[in-house]
């Protein structure tokens, strides 16, 4: 019989609950053997990954009092930052870290793990070894990955699995930091390094990685409480009033999948076809067991995330609540739009696919765009936003300032005066937003060692400004 493992989980990106001092004295009443959360993903799409810029989310301040309580009971943390999870991001959330640690006068030794892929490291895979094929074959995705899809993007980054956490943890540091990093496999970690089943950690992962969002009420601002052991784990809210159930765990495990009971993983498939989810209450509030996952191993394939630049985006607003405007708001944008289209300083640009413009009018279609069931404007207002992109911030701010006067001042039937139909909220009316990414790279690379491309070095903080002192370090190459 294997020790039980107890995972304190909660996400890191995402500010704490203002009880949460006294959720983490609840937790570790009950035990905690290692403190997990999550701080990289996709969900905000391929801009911060492609510009490397960091969202002001404050990562080292959220995990503040998880760190504290890890110290004070000598328990090591594990936590991936940076939300895209590339170097840039990375950096930037240990310099806070840094200056968190220097702050409380902590001096932990912890294992940061990069998983930014280098480019010439991708293309010889790429090259030399078997086919690098999408993770989703409807994505319009290459196929297979060549040289030159690598050479367009701008940051490459791969989705570390439990293995190379696992390697940091085995040098007995006080927490691991990684880069980008499967969400479930930073709670698969030590729970596998302790000799259980890769399923019921796996399992358990599906379940912590959004920290209270597996609760009732759902609250990623919470955290959650599980053990593990041979036969399956039980779950437990450390919040009161806040409670984890059986439909909550089982919606959450089709929370951000696509398909109910299976889930495809490195080196092998989480199978939740036969689990089972038991409420019970053993003094604690009610807590859920759940048991019956299993493994399916399979080849192992680490998934990568690339942004190629697109052009760069300007944006103009308008406001109309002009009745007669709203009764024919589409066909009016559309005017608008023909009229760059048509315009001689911008007809080549969209013929050559360096210029686009939309109109999204919200209050109409703004979200659902042509597949919008509904035809007509029903409210008193809308808004309509022009977006540009363009292969250069000039030309797309020229374009976004020739389509907003077209709106603001173009003749429509009906019009019963030359202004004032438009309203400008903003100034100035042309936004210049930032460049603009999309996912390039969305492939599965096989690796016959999940951890020699991600090697650890283990860094006492707060680091020194120059050098890191760095205490243990390693190569290696995919």
């Amino acid at each position: 019989m294997t020790d039980p493992v107890r995972i304190l989980g909660f996400v890191n990106h995402i500010a704490p609950s203002p009880d949460i001092e006294e959720a983490i004295d609840r937790a570790f009443a009950w035990g905690v053997d290692v403190i997990v959360a999550q701080g990289t993903g996709s969900d905000w799409g391929p801009y911060w990954l492609g510009s490397g810029d960091q969202p002001s989310a404050n990562q080292a301040a959220n995990v503040e009092p998880y760190v504290r309580a890890a110290l004070r009971h000598g328990v090591p943390f594990v936590f991936s930052f940076g939300i895209a999870g590339g170097d840039p991001h990375l950096d930037t959330c240990l310099a806070a870290f840094d200056e968190l640690c220097r702050r409380n006068g902590w001096a932990p030794r912890v294992g940061v793990i990069r998983s930014e892929i280098a480019p010439e490291t991708l293309s010889a895979a790429v090259t030399d070894g078997p086919p690098v094929l999408p993770a989703s074959t409807d994505a319009g995705l290459a196929t297979p990955l060549t040289a030159a899809d690598v050479a367009e993007a701008e940051r490459i980054v791969a989705l570390i699995g439990p293995e190379p956490v696992m390697a940091a943890l085995d040098q007995g540091v006080d927490g691991v930091i990684t880069g980008r990093a499967l969400d479930i496999g930073l709670f698969m970690a030590l729970p596998m390094l302790r000799g259980l089943p890769t399923a019921i950690a796996a399992h358990a992962g599906k379940m912590l990685e959004c920290g209270g969002l597996a609760l009732e009420p759902g609250d990623s601002g919470r955290c959650i409480w599980a053990s593990l052991d041979d036969t399956g784990f039980t779950v437990r809210s450390p919040h009161v009033g806040a409670a984890p159930s059986a439909r909550s765990l089982v919606s959450h495990t089709f929370y951000e999948r696509s398909h109910p009971t299976w889930e495809e993983n490195p080196g092998g498939a989480l199978d939740l076809s036969r689990a089972t989810y038991a409420e019970r209450d053993r003094g604690h509030g009610t807590e859920v067991r759940c048991e019956g996952a299993v493994w399916h191993e399979a080849p192992y394939t680490v998934l990568m995330e690339g942004a190629r630049r697109e052009g760069f985006r300007a944006v103009s607003l308008l406001g109309v609540r002009e009745p007669a405007l709203l009764a024919q708001a589409r066909s009016w944008t559309d005017a608008a739009e023909r009229a760059v289209a048509e315009a001689p300083r911008f007809a080549d640009a969209v013929r050559e696919g360096r210029l686009r413009l939309q109109t999204r009018i919200f209050g109409l279609d703004a979200v659902l765009g042509d597949l919008e069931p509904n035809p007509a404007i029903t409210g008193h207002e809308a808004g309509v936003l022009v977006d540009v992109v363009a292969d250069t911030e000039e030309l797309a701010k020229e374009a976004a300032y020739y389509a907003f006067i077209r709106l603001f001042i173009g003749p429509y039937p009906g019009r019963k005066t030359t202004a004032g139909n438009a309203a400008a909220p903003l100034m100035p009316v042309v936004v210049p937003v930032a460049d603009v990414f999309s996912f390039s790279i969305y492939h599965l690379l096989p690796l016959e060692d999940p951890v020699a491309p991600f090697p650890t070095t283990v860094v006492t903080f707060p680091r020194a400004t120059t050098p890191i002192r760095e205490e243990v370090s390693a190569d290696a190459a995919v």
